[in-house]
C-alpha cells in the first residue's frame, strides 16, 4: 500500500498546533506560544509550572551537560585563547553573564590555561548561591567568583554571553550600559535569530517554563553597531535550531555566535 506521509503530516499540523497552545504536553527543548514581549510570555506560563530561571528548581536542569565542552563551545574557546595570549602575563577580567554555576569555567579549564584569568559569573540569586557553594566545596573559590548585581561586577576586559540572550529580560544594549564599563571584547554564543520580526515563546526546561526570545537578525546587528562594536567573526551552529510547536508557520530560528571588538 502506498500513502503520502508528508500530506498526512501537513493535515495534522493544525491539530498539533492547537494541542501545543494549551501547554498540555510536557516537553524539553520545544517552544510553545507566541508573544510580543518578555512580560507577556511570563504571564502566559501555566499556573502549575515553575516560572522562569529565578528559582532553585532550575539550578540542576542540564547541569551535567553544561559542565562539558560541547562542539559549539570551540569557537568561543578559540577567541578566548587568542585574547588571553595577546595580554601576555597580564591578568584578564572576564565576566561570564548568565554563566549558571560557572559551567563554562569548569568545562574550559580542562583544556585552557586560565591561571591569569579572573573569572566572574553574573547570575540570578539561586544560581549565585549554588555556584558559590560548589566553588567553595571544590576549592576553586579564589578562581571563580559570583555576583547577582551586574552594576557591582568588576570592570571586565571580556564579556562572555553563552546562551544568555534568549532569556535576557531587557534589551542587550541596556544590559551592557549597566556594566561598570564597556568591555574591550564581547563574545556571544547561541543567539537565536530569525529573518522576521522579533518574537517570544516559552521553552520547557525541567519543571520550568522559560520566556525565550528569537530576535530579528537585522535589528540585532544594528544594535551591536550602535553599541560601538565591530563584528570580527560570526559562526552559525547549524543543527541548533528551534521551531515553535504552536506556530509552525513562523519557521525555525537560527543559532549564531559573534566575536565583537570595541570600536
Amino acid at each position: 500500500m502506498h500513502f503520502n506521509a508528508s500530506k498526512i503530516k501537513k493535515m495534522a499540523l493544525p491539530f498539533q498546533s492547537a494541542v501545543a497552545k494549551l501547554h498540555m504536553i510536557a516537553r524539553r527543548g520545544e517552544l510553545t506560544g507566541k508573544y510580543p514581549d518578555f512580560d507577556s510570555a511570563m504571564a502566559a506560563i501555566p499556573k502549575w509550572a515553575v516560572a522562569g530561571y529565578n528559582n532553585e528548581e532550575t539550578v540542576e536542569v542540564g547541569l551535567e551537560k553544561m559542565c562539558k565542552v560541547i562542539d559549539w563551545d570551540y569557537p568561543v574557546m578559540f577567541w578566548l585563547e587568542r585574547e588571553f595570549l595577546s595580554r601576555g602575563d597580564e591578568w584578564t577580567n572576564l565576566l561570564d553573564a548568565g554563566g549558571h554555576i560557572g559551567t563554562k569555567y569548569r568545562a574550559f579549564s580542562r583544556l585552557m590555561n586560565l591561571s591569569k584569568v579572573r573569572w566572574e559569573v553574573y547570575e540570578l540569586p539561586p544560581m549565585v548561591k549554588a555556584g558559590a557553594e560548589m566553588a567553595e566545596r571544590d576549592g576553586i573559590q579564589e578562581k571563580l567568583s559570583f555576583c547577582s548585581d551586574v552594576a557591582k561586577t568588576r570592570k571586565a576586559d571580556i564579556l562572555l554571553c553563552s546562551g544568555l540572550l534568549q532569556y535576557l529580560d531587557e534589551p542587550f544594549p541596556k544590559f551592557v550600559s549597566r556594566l561598570p564599563a564597556r568591555p574591550d571584547v564581547i563574545i556571544l554564543n547561541k543567539v537565536a535569530l530569525r529573518d522576521g520580526k522579533t518574537i517570544y515563546s516559552l521553552q520547557r526546561g525541567g519543571p520550568a517554563y522559560l520566556p525565550y526570545q528569537i530576535r530579528e537578525r537585522g535589528a540585532f546587528l544594528r544594535e551591536l553597531d550602535t553599541l560601538g562594536y565591530d563584528v570580527v567573526d560570526a559562526w552559525q551552529i547549524q543543527y541548533l535550531t528551534h521551531a515553535i510547536a504552536s506556530h509552525p508557520e513562523e519557521g525555525c530560528s537560527e543559532s549564531w555566535g559573534f566575536m565583537l571588538r570595541k570600536r
